[in-house]
């Protein structure tokens, strides 16, 4: 299938929030206001889908209301970009439910994280469409805005131009700031991307949070990795230690690691419970045993931040020596 790209988007440009997993009821009024604020700051109107906040159980509505709200918003003509107001779980529920062929005539942006890794590689199998593993609405309810992460956002929604992605200059590890957004946030030095193998690769984007993607492994929706760049992720509640080591496995055992040209490890969250001993190196060292391809790990993307704007289907270049990634094309047109 031929790969689409959405329209970039413009100041004045309207960007509606939807929940295609969790309901946003969770989030504090005060921190969705700051966060449509921001979001207005940059140019764009935004608005949240009034179903944003509905509950069902864990979720927010049935598959089939949640399948409606997020095709009505894919579909309107008036919206411009859809957002994500977070993660949280099941948007594999929805997946049989979504309108591909209309979802790539629209050819509209859609932007989130974690949970909804399963929609972005959905969208890229089924409708041919890159969409962006980036922030959602909660991302930028945060107090502490980062300028690499809005510049990289704006990079990658409004122009379209080929772009390089290194390291951010400095990183936040607070994956809870949400629930406390009184306590103000530590900004450290960012140590970089760290090189686990040298080389160069090429192939098209594609991955996200890596227990949802694992989530998909035996169904349709089970992305093409052969000569791709598989990013993977794990965040707060994907630790223990044992349980991102089994997700390596799987993957390992699954054929993934004879398929793919390169992988790029996001930041994993300190909670997660790596440590000298046990950690992502000696997972990496005990899975990729007999695998020559390059690897980058520490990457700016996933559950920390900032959070890179990174457009899933689009062909890339890695350079794992000089830790930098090069895209071939703009994820927009």
């Amino acid at each position: 299938m031929e790969i689409v790209k959405p329209r970039r988007l413009h100041e004045g440009d309207k960007i509606r929030v939807v929940a295609p997993a969790s309901s946003m009821d969770a989030l504090d009024k005060a921190a969705v206001a700051r966060g449509v604020d921001n979001l207005a700051r940059l140019g764009f109107n935004v608005e949240i889908s009034p179903f944003a906040s509905r509950r069902h159980g864990h979720a927010s509505g049935t598959p089939e209301e949640r399948a409606d709200d997020l095709m009505t918003a894919l579909t309107d003509q008036r919206v411009d970009c859809v957002m994500a107001a977070w993660g949280g779980w099941n948007s594999n529920d929805i997946l049989d439910l979504l309108d591909y062929p209309a979802i790539r005539k629209n050819h509209k942006a859609f932007i989130g994280y974690s949970d909804i890794t399963a929609l972005n590689v959905a969208i890229l199998g089924k409708a041919g469409l890159v969409s962006f593993q980036g922030p959602a609405l909660v991302t930028w309810t945060h107090p502490h805005l980062m300028a690499w992460e809005v510049a990289d956002f704006e990079k990658a929604t409004m122009l379209d131009a080929p772009r390089t992605l290194e390291a951010a200059p400095t990183y936040i590890d607070e994956p809870y700031y949400w629930q406390h957004p009184e306590i103000p946030v530590q900004e450290a030095i960012n140590p970089g991307w760290k090189t686990y193998r040298k080389g160069e690769a090429e192939g098209r984007l594609v991955g996200g949070h890596l227990g949802t993607l694992l989530a998909l492994a035996g169904t349709d929706y089970w992305p093409d990795l052969n000569g791709r760049i598989l990013l993977v992720e794990e965040d707060e509640e994907g630790g223990p230690t044992g349980n991102i080591a089994r997700e390596f496995r799987q993957l390992e055992q699954m054929g993934a690691f004879g398929e793919i040209n390169a992988m790029m490890i996001g930041r994993i969250p300190a909670v997660a419970g790596l440590k000298e001993g046990d950690s992502l190196e000696t997972i990496l060292d005990e899975c990729l045993r007999g695998y020559d391809f390059p690897v980058v790990t520490g990457v700016d993307f996933g559950h920390t931040n900032p959070i890179a704007t990174i457009p899933i289907g689009v062909e890339a270049s890695l350079d794992a020596d000089r830790r930098r990634l090069v895209y071939l094309g703009s994820g927009v047109q």
